[in-house]
């Protein structure tokens, strides 16, 4: 899939596990490596078979779908990921948000931190917790 083969969604569409854990260190779900990569046909076809968009990442040096495609500024990809239920709320969701916002930022994707930031703000104002 680094290399936006197509050959992992024909292995889901035989049956493998679209949210298999990512191994311990720096591991990352199918979706997760579509996230950081900027596939987005091939994020959007992992969805459509029910990949977990708030897939816990990697214990070590992992990151969720969200902070990947934040840390990397996949515009395009965040708003698929925020739009398909990406936690920004409670627990879980505050860490990912901060995280994910932090991670732009530290690389200098304003647009992608600014994108995050309103798509929390509506969230909030509207009370639609993901």
């Amino acid at each position: 899939m680094n290399n936006g083969n197509i050959d992992l969604i024909n292995l889901l569409d035989h049956g493998a596990n679209v949210n298999s854990a990512p191994s311990e260190y720096g591991g990352a779900t199918a979706l997760q490596i579509a996230a950081i990569q900027g596939y987005l046909g091939i994020a959007r076809k992992l969805i459509d078979l029910d990949a977990d968009v708030n897939a816990a990442p990697a214990r070590l040096n992992g990151r969720t779908a969200l902070e990947g495609a934040a840390e990397h500024g996949r515009i395009d990809m965040l708003r698929l990921l925020l739009d398909e239920g990406a936690s920004l709320v409670g627990n879980y969701g505050e860490r990912q948000y901060w995280r994910a916002v932090e991670l732009a930022e530290g690389n200098g994707h304003m647009a992608a931190a600014k994108l995050l930031t309103s798509f929390k703000d509506k969230v909030e104002e509207s009370g639609n917790w993901n």
